[in-house]
């Protein structure tokens, strides 16, 4: 699939993680998102905001040298001079792979913007670590889970999202030839090609990995940006191959625009008074 981008293990501890895509358009609470080129890069190893470093300035920027398992609940591991603070970390057992991954969760804050969260996230099977995250957001990461562990494949989900831009999930697999990556921005475009003219899923994008799915509200090209009113969608995706993770059907239920209403407690309490 084209959306995905392929490891070569040897490349991976020098490289990291290649460029992602740019964001698609979507909307989070209202607000009309801003297109970034890079939608995982906000804050840059000079620490300034939006500052003009690229996904591979920070990949370079990341220490994996002496020890970096042992650093991970007191040190960042992102070299930046922004303000930087652990907030989480962990490992995970990859039984398939024979390996184990860590993750560190950080707080960035700029000089000169908003706060951002990082997700850090290596491969230790061997004297070399080897990066494979290294993604920031304006919202939040979960801490990643594992799953999928067994028959040959091990799959990893880190639940994000970034404030305007919307789902930022990002989805890992490997089948024992490298790791593969996607993000939750290119699965909704990949969707959105299957759903009629004039309807495109709406963030956020709601993953269930473990039932192989996800589902989504769907929005109108006449929609507001703070409503979908275009019904519902299942998206159901195939794993079978061992270097895709592919959309393989949408399943749409469209609604029927009808008056809205809001209401409150309030109101139920005058309701029950008279």
């Amino acid at each position: 699939m084209k959306s995905w981008t392929i490891f070569a293990a040897s490349l991976a501890a020098c490289t990291g993680m290649v460029s992602p895509a740019q964001a698609q358009p979507g909307a989070l609470d209202g607000e009309e998102p801003e297109m970034f080129e890079d939608a995982y890069t906000f804050v840059c190893p000079d620490g300034a905001y939006q500052g003009g470093c690229t996904s591979e300035d920070v990949e370079l920027a990341v220490m994996l040298d002496d020890a970096p398992q042992d650093m991970l609940a007191t040190q960042c591991l992102y070299r930046t001079r922004a303000e930087c603070a652990v907030t989480a970390s962990g490992q995970i057992a990859a039984q398939t792979l024979g390996t184990t991954l860590y993750w560190q969760l950080l707080a960035l804050q700029p000089s000169d913007g908003p706060a951002t969260e990082m997700m850090v996230l290596f491969e230790q099977d061997g004297a070399v670590p080897s990066l494979l995250v290294s993604h920031q957001t304006e919202g939040w990461f979960d801490p990643p889970v594992a799953v999928r562990d067994g028959d040959g494949t091990f799959l990893l989900h880190v639940p994000a999202r970034n404030r305007g831009l919307g789902s930022a999930d990002i989805l890992l697999k490997n089948s024992g030839a490298g790791w593969n990556w996607t993000t939750a921005d290119r699965l909704m475009d990949d969707a959105n090609r299957l759903l009629p003219a004039g309807f495109t899923l709406a963030s956020p994008l709601v993953f269930n990995p473990r039932e192989n799915s996800a589902f989504a509200l769907v929005r109108r090209e006449s929609d507001a940006g703070c409503c979908a009113t275009g019904g519902v969608a299942t998206v159901d995706f195939d794993f079978s191959q061992p270097h895709t993770m592919e959309v393989a059907s949408v399943g749409f239920q469209e609604t029927t625009p009808g008056k809205a209403h809001r209401m409150s407690s309030g109101d139920r309490a005058t309701e029950s008074g008279d």
